[in-house]
């Protein structure tokens, strides 16, 4: 058999997005127009004065209000809508792994199920990371006699934008599940992250990594996995100012800690916009650091200016360069 790579190669993925394109669209837009997103957006910015002041820290966020706005009141009342769109998506994406394996099609649950129990091959974004295929397998099984009963039987009821749901194969009730608002969103975040990470359209990095392992850890009651102890991770933009030379210096322990005090009981990283002032006010260049570039343990972060230079970004937007070179100049050569 061919390997993953050759396997799950664009051919492959095309099919896989022409499969999945109204399931995967209908989940981000419910949780789009209801302020939910699923795409990561929004991250704190933590932001040290040039002047070597208080730091402010401010919180970027949605928030609904439900007067005369129906959007909101939909994730009430659709949730019934929304777990059988996951659990299409999951199906389609196992219907496809099981192509890829050369298995015979078979729109019957209990065939699919056997043939995950044997020697299937997942594509090598998930088949180099064992707990989320275990999981994933384990949503399909759990999940699709919670499936069943909604699609043809009644034993259900939808209150409060969840579901409580028992399984009913073969006449026999099974115990209630209840999948609750937030489960139905992190189910969405996890199947729909994942299509957009094989198809291309988003990157999988540490960070949406982590928020996979959070949501599946929240999921554990769904597909009867151990937790994988992921704390909620979080992430924050830190913006620092320093004066235009030949290198920058940060304490970079200071914002370790900064950030550790704001964002208790998660496991957080952050991202370094360093701004570059001219030291007449007359320019700036920023420099944004990725959390993978800040990983040396050292109480103070110094590099050469032209080792930053592949990630020159652009300036933020209203700088009043000459007030922050004043600022600069008064507070000294270490930001923060």
């Amino acid at each position: 058999m061919s390997t993953p790579a050759a396997m799950f190669g664009p051919v492959a993925v095309a099919d896989l997005q022409s499969r999945t394109q109204y399931e995967a669209w209908l989940l981000e837009a419910v949780y789009d127009i209801t302020n939910r997103r699923l795409a990561v957006e929004d991250v704190d910015e933590l932001v040290y004065p040039p002047s070597g002041g208080p730091l402010s820290h401010t919180v970027f966020g949605v928030g609904a209000i439900d007067i005369g706005d129906w959007r909101p009141g939909f994730l009430r009342v659709g949730a019934p809508l929304v777990f059988v769109t996951a659990f299409k998506l999951l199906d389609m994406l196992i219907e496809w792994v099981l192509a890829e394996n050369e298995h015979a099609q078979t729109y019957k649950f209990v065939d699919k199920i056997a043939a995950l129990k044997g020697p299937v091959k997942f594509p090598t974004l998930v088949d180099v990371r064992p707990w989320l295929r275990e999981r994933l397998i384990g949503l399909y099984v759990e999940l699709e006699p919670l499936r069943g009963t909604l699609i043809h039987e009644r034993h259900f009821k939808s209150t409060n934008g969840g579901i409580k749901v028992s399984s009913s194969k073969r006449g026999i009730v099974g115990p209630v599940v209840v999948i609750g608002p937030d489960d139905l969103q992190r189910l969405a975040l996890v199947l729909v992250s994942l299509l957009r990470y094989l198809e291309g359209t988003w990157t999988m990095d540490e960070f949406r990594e982590k928020r996979i392992r959070h949501a599946l850890d929240q999921l554990s009651h769904l597909h009867a996995c151990p937790s994988l102890g992921q704390l909620e991770p979080g992430f924050l933009s830190v913006r620092v100012y320093v004066p235009q030379g030949d290198s920058v210096e940060c304490d970079i322990a200071r914002v370790r800690r900064d950030v550790a005090v704001r964002r208790p009981n998660q496991d957080v990283m952050f991202a370094l916009r360093v701004v570059s002032v001219a030291r007449d006010g007359s320019a700036a260049i920023a420099y944004l650091v990725s959390w993978s570039e800040l990983q040396d343990p050292s109480p103070t972060l110094k590099v050469l200016t032209a080792d930053l230079a592949p990630f020159a970004v652009a300036p933020p937007d209203g700088l009043d360069l000459a007030q922050l070179a004043a600022e600069i100049a008064n507070r000294g050569a270490v930001a923060p």
